[in-house]
C-alpha cells in the first residue's frame, strides 16, 4: 500500500511539474514562392542541442520549453537564416509565422585567378 501510494505521488507531481511548461507552434512559408509551405525547414531554440523540422504543410511543433524569452532560429538551405524573439508562457502556446527569404548572391567581388599550365609556359619538365 505504501508502494501504491508513493508511486502515485510521483506520478502526480510529475504531473503538476510538467504543467508549468509552455510551447511554440508554427508556420514557415516561401516569401519568394507566394508564401507556399517550406518542406522540412530547420527550427531550433537558440543555444539549444535540439532542432525540429517542419512537416510537409511548413507546420512545427515544440512542446515542455520553460517559461521565459527565448530566440528561434529558423534555417533551409540557400535561404537566409531568421531570428525570432518568442516570450513563452506557463501552460500556453505561443504562435509563429515567419516567412523565409532566398539568399542574395553578389558575384561582382569575385575575382577570378588566371593560371597557366606548364605547357604554355614553354619550362623544361614539358619538353621531351
Amino acid at each position: 500500500m505504501k508502494n501504491m501510494l508513493f508511486a502515485f505521488a510521483l506520478l502526480f507531481s510529475s504531473v503538476l511539474s510538467s504543467q508549468n511548461k509552455g510551447g511554440i507552434k508554427g508556420t514557415i512559408t516561401d516569401q519568394s514562392m507566394n508564401d507556399e509551405p517550406m518542406l522540412f525547414a530547420n527550427v531550433q531554440l537558440k543555444d539549444s542541442e535540439t532542432s525540429y523540422q517542419t512537416n510537409f504543410h511548413g507546420n512545427f511543433e515544440i512542446s515542455d520549453i520553460q517559461p521565459g524569452a527565448y530566440t528561434l532560429l529558423v534555417s533551409y538551405a540557400g535561404y537566409q537564416t531568421k531570428e525570432i524573439q518568442v516570450s513563452i508562457r506557463e501552460n500556453e502556446i505561443s504562435k509563429v509565422e515567419a516567412g523565409m527569404q532566398l539568399m542574395e548572391l553578389n558575384f561582382d567581388l569575385v575575382e577570378g585567378i588566371d593560371t597557366v599550365s606548364k605547357e604554355e609556359t614553354g619550362s623544361p619538365s614539358s619538353k621531351k
